[in-house]
């Protein structure tokens, strides 16, 4: 495991926070797409649930660690966002859960941030970004509720424990979110 940490950027604000943009460090280029493995990606999105991606099963990660098969899917996830807001990185951070109260974080890349801005997805990462802003409101530093029933797709990511909040058991993700409906 890693400690949490996040690199100061010299790139302006944020468009949705007039703090300034902190990006992030670990395992950023498999977040934004831009890994050597992102070509593997399988871009046909499966059906899936919350339930299914928390197998209770946990991988260790380090931030050297290469996109893990998993993570070359794609899953469209029909789930509630509970909570938003916009993490220390920058990036978006939604809170999802299901009916049975699953839940699952699904994030969305900072555009300006290295590498996610030149990611062969950021129009579908400025397209979720306008989607989160247009309908929940424009995302802070502070957690914000939200009751909104959407499908959530992107990619599939192993995370690591760091306290944060809406974590399934097994601390996967959808990181990078390319679509909300």
């Amino acid at each position: 495991m890693i400690a949490v940490g996040c690199s100061k950027s010299s790139s302006p604000p944020s468009e949705t926070n007039t703090q300034s943009v902190e990006c992030g460090v670990e395992r950023w280029q498999v977040k934004t797409l831009t890994d050597a493995d992102a070509a593997s990606i399988d871009w046909t999105p499966i059906a899936s649930s919350i339930r299914d991606q928390d197998t209770n099963v946990q991988v260790s990660v380090q931030e050297e660690t290469p996109r893990m098969k998993f993570e070359e899917q794609v899953v469209s996830i029909p789930c509630t966002i509970v909570a938003f807001k916009q993490e220390d990185d920058s990036d978006i951070h939604l809170v999802l859960r299901n009916a049975l109260a699953d839940s699952m974080i699904a994030e969305i890349p900072n555009l300006s941030c290295a590498e996610a801005g030149t990611s062969p997805r950021a129009a579908d990462f400025q397209s979720a970004h306008d989607w989160v802003t247009s309908h929940l409101g424009i995302p802070k530093s502070d957690f914000k509720s939200s009751n909104i029933s959407v499908t959530v797709t992107g990619v599939l990511f192993q995370d690591f424990p760091h306290g944060q909040k809406g974590h399934a058991n097994n601390y996967r993700e959808i990181h990078p979110v390319i679509r909300i409906e």
